[in-house]
């Protein structure tokens, strides 16, 4: 279609006066530039064009409509439906989303295409809801990130909402986005790394701002500069070690390695005051899955989604972490938060009120 469109604006622009014809003893242009160079340029002018009245189109849909005003993005979990109507528009920031209507037309504005009724949104690409259309956004990874412009209506589902947990960390203090420009900066949709499970960890052991004012060297060739104080600490007290040298030879940390579930239920077991090493472990990695639903620190059915092999996620760090907090230390009382209050390391009341706004359900 946009070929064809290409070809008649070609048609158009030569017989517009763009190129002056000569006679055929003195041709101003030669046959084979005509089928050549000029072609090529000239069909490239034209699409340049159409693709720039497209846009126009699009911008006065939206003036038309009262919708303009620019993308506003949101978090949402997996399930939640989203209601777009005529001159309404989105663009997939982040996760899975899929696209269905019964009648008229969802186009890609980004390639100038037609959306099939049930495909999937293709990543930053800028979608609008044609005359006539309603057309309904199903969000199919765990968490996704949504700019939508004009009326949408959300229909939310019963899923995990890993993005409040997100939120609710990061208003204690526990949780820090990635600087990532859109969805908080959170990036719950992509794998957590070791330095990012670390960190974590430091947290959870109410010791970051010890971390952070270390000053001690960080032994190893690999860590970037934001992270040194927090890998060279968490060594220092013997916490984590490296991965091996590098390929030349330097010690190195892997701090972009993902990280499994198991890794970080490790650090999680640590924190509450398990051992994985010594004479007499509690725990090894292996079985880090197991102990923990074993001593209540997992549920059976968040042992059962950490086993099955899906790659694990910044957002599975946050619901794993904010539930850790209820969790009992090894051979104590209280719980994991209520050890960090107490050790100055988190306010009471502060989380308190935080948590009680939080109304997630446990995977049982």
């Amino acid at each position: 279609m946009k070929k064809i469109a290409s070809i008649l604006l070609a048609g158009s622009l030569l017989a517009g006066g763009v190129l002056a014809a000569g006679s055929t003893g003195d041709p101003l242009v030669t046959l084979s530039y005509l089928n050549g160079s000029y072609s090529s340029s000239l069909l490239s002018q034209a699409q340049t064009r159409i693709d720039d009245e497209t846009q126009d189109v699009y911008q006065q849909v939206l003036q038309e409509s009262g919708l303009a005003g620019g993308l506003s993005d949101a978090r949402y979990k997996q399930g939640d439906a989203l209601t777009l109507s005529t001159g309404s528009g989105c663009l997939l920031l982040a996760g899975q989303a899929t696209v269905s209507y019964a009648s008229g037309a969802v186009v890609d504005v980004t390639s100038g295409t037609v959306l099939p009724s049930g495909s999937s949104l293709e990543l930053r690409h800028r979608y609008l809801a044609a005359e006539n259309t309603t057309a309904v956004l199903s969000v199919t990874s765990a968490t996704a990130v949504l700019s939508t412009e004009g009326r949408a209506a959300l229909a939310p589902s019963a899923a995990t909402d890993y993005n409040a947990l997100a939120d609710a960390l990061s208003a204690m203090g526990l949780f820090a986005g990635t600087g990532t420009a859109y969805g908080s900066g959170y990036d719950l949709e992509k794998t957590t790394t070791r330095v990012e499970g670390l960190v974590m960890f430091l947290r959870l052991m109410g010791e970051e701002s010890a971390a952070q004012s270390y000053t001690g060297a960080c032994p190893f060739s690999d860590v970037p500069a934001w992270a040194q104080r927090y890998v060279a600490y968490a060594y220092q007290k013997g916490y984590t070690a490296g991965v091996g040298p590098d390929a030349a030879g330097n010690p190195a940390f892997g701090p972009a390695r993902s990280m499994g579930a198991a890794e970080y239920v490790t650090f999680l077991l640590r924190a509450l005051g398990y051992q994985d090493g010594g004479s007499a472990p509690d725990f090894t990695w292996q079985t880090a899955l197991t102990f923990a639903q074993e001593q209540g620190v997992l549920t059976a059915g968040e042992c059962s989604l950490f086993q099955s092999g899906q790659p694990f996620l910044r957002a599975h760090v946050a619901y794993l972490s904010y539930f850790a907090l209820d969790a009992a230390p090894k051979g104590g009382s209280g719980t994991l938060l209520e050890s960090l209050v107490a050790a100055g390391a988190m306010d009471g009341v502060t989380s308190a009120a935080i948590r009680a706004n939080v109304s997630v359900s446990r995977i049982v």
